[in-house]
């Protein structure tokens, strides 16, 4: 599986942060909470860039923030298809991307604890963002359904008159 190292350098040393499993096939990256891989640094965007894997390839993309995008030295403006070592820098934070074939096979675990600053969600399937909606908005118009349906059904039965419920469309109804 891809993945993204993230780290820090200081003075001429690495710190690994993190090791960032590309386990899903559309990844969201910046400092908001809804995002796949939260990063809370200077500079990073709420939503700063995406990870896709198009053709089993991973796509980069800057999302437009002021931030930008940068990977092996030079801002990238569009989709920028990854190979195995490209050094990703978003604001402050620096990423190596390990093509699947290439990563090892064992995890690697963090030389240094995740400090506050940088932090991850897994690919969990905890609903969110427009997900969420979705299904708060299917599960609305079905209970609107489901009233329509029974006032219908009460109606016909002869249970209640459903222009007794609308006093105007009543007074629209027994006007013509």
């Amino acid at each position: 599986m891809a993945r993204l190292i993230i780290y820090e350098n200081s003075n001429g040393d690495s710190t690994i942060f993190e090791t960032f499993e590309l386990a899903t096939t559309r990844i969201l990256i910046g400092s908001d909470p809804d995002n796949n891989l939260v990063l809370q640094a200077p500079a990073i965007d709420p939503s700063h860039a995406s990870l896709e894997l198009r053709n089993d390839s991973w796509v980069l993309q800057d999302l437009g923030g002021p931030g930008g995008t940068d990977v092996n030295g030079r801002m990238i403006a569009g989709p920028y298809l990854l190979s195995h070592n490209d050094l990703i820098k978003l604001g402050p934070v620096k990423m190596t991307f390990l093509a699947e074939e290439m990563a090892p096979k064992v995890p690697t675990p963090p030389t240094t604890p995740l400090p506050a600053a940088v932090s991850s969600q897994a690919a969990a399937p905890l609903l969110k963002g427009r997900v969420w909606f979705a299904l708060v908005a299917a599960g609305t118009l079905g209970i609107i359904f489901v009233i329509v349906f029974l006032l219908v059904v009460a109606d016909y039965l002869n249970v209640l008159e459903i222009t007794d419920l609308l006093p105007l469309l009543s007074l629209l109804l027994h006007a013509g």
